[in-house]
Formats: C-alpha cells, structure tokens, sequence
C-alpha cells in the first residue's frame, strides 16, 4: 500500500521554527511573481496568471504601415497572458510524496535541494488537514488546497487558477495551500499537535525514504 507523506523543504532555521513552535509559514502569493530566476524555483513569472491565451495572428500598427508577424515569422506562435493586478492571498508549498513499498522516493528530483538543506515530513496526512483546516477557519480565513496542476504555456489555451503552474516546475510536485483575504504579509498558522505527525531530515536525504 502506498503511502503519501507532504514535505516542508526550506533552510534550517525556518523548518526548525516551524517544528519547534508547530506551525505552517504562508508568505503572500505575489511575491512569488517576479522575472528573477533563482536557485530554489519560487520565482515564477506567470504566478496569479488566470489566462493562457493562444495567439496565431499577431499585427503590429505603426503610423506608416502594418506588419503581419504571423506571415513573416514561419510557424508564428504566440500567447497572451492575463494576470490579476492585486490579490490578498498567502501561500504554502508542500512538496507532495508518494511513497511504495520497498522502493526509493520515486519523485525525488536533485533541483529540490536548492529549496532549502532541511525537510519537515507530515506523515499522518489525516490528522495534518483536520488541524490545519480547524486552524484556519478559526484564524477567520477562507482556503483552498490541492494538488498543483502543470501545464505548458505553449500548449495550454483558456482559464487557468491559482492553482496551475508551469511544467518547468514539474519537479516540484506542489501541494499548494492557499488563504484569503490577507494584507499579504507573512502568516504562521498554528498547527497544535505538529510533533506529533511529523520529524525532520535532511533534504538530501528525500531520495532515500522508503516504507516497508
């Protein structure tokens, strides 16, 4: 039977924090969006994008005359993007497990390491969300939590959510924890009982969790 454990993958202090005073850390989603790159894959700049839109016909206008992209470039291929300009939600990222029998972490991916040296493991997935679920909805907010679905952007064409990312961080296998309304400044919901379902190691070590 295959069992299913979340991760919290971060630097050391943090995960230390967060296990010793049993809490979950949200920062606010955009500040997520940026054109950056860098190492730990959260920059991302199609975060609180909500439309993928496949453009095959693209003129440009100038006072003199007009030039047809899509007939001068072979195989024109464009997207337009739509993203919201302001939101109040906060985020926290989970890093999603599944693990079978006898084998080694199937999902484990080396880009992972740069998130962050030290992992927290939820392991009892049950009560991790009937606490986490009491705790917000005390703390007066409203949430959602799912899965991240991945799409490519050159492919992909309508809607999106809060809740889609990027193929390019496929990797990650995100379980995403999103709340609203915020004033998008740091959150820590408490988690009492966090101890109790979950240990820490070292992200190198992910690769080699296995249940017998």
């Amino acid at each position: 039977m295959n069992r299913i454990i979340l991760a919290k993958i971060n630097q050391s202090k943090y995960i230390n924090d967060m296990y010793e005073n049993e809490y979950l850390y949200f920062k606010s989603l955009k500040e997520f969006r940026s054109d950056s790159k860098d190492k730990t894959g959260r920059l991302d700049p199609k975060e609180l994008n909500v439309n993928n839109i496949q453009i095959h016909n693209l003129t440009i206008k100038t006072d003199n005359h007009e030039i047809e992209l899509h007939k001068v470039i072979k195989d024109f291929k464009g997207q337009l993007m739509e993203h919201l300009s302001e939101s109040k939600i906060n985020c926290c990222s989970l890093h999603w497990m599944e693990l079978e029998p006898n084998k080694e972490n199937s999902s484990f991916n080396e880009k992972l390491l740069e998130m962050g040296e030290k992992a927290l493991l939820i392991v009892d997935l049950v009560k991790f969300f009937k606490i986490l679920d009491e705790s917000i909805e005390k703390s007066n907010y409203k949430y959602t939590r799912k899965k991240v679905t991945y799409y490519s952007p050159k492919e992909f064409n309508g809607e999106i959510s809060l809740l889609h990312k990027d193929v390019e961080f496929e990797y990650q296998n995100e379980y995403r924890i999103l709340i609203l309304p915020t004033e998008n400044k740091p959150i820590n919901i408490p988690l009492p009982g966090l101890k109790k379902i979950s240990f820490m190691i070292d992200s190198k070590n992910l690769n080699k969790l296995m249940i017998q």
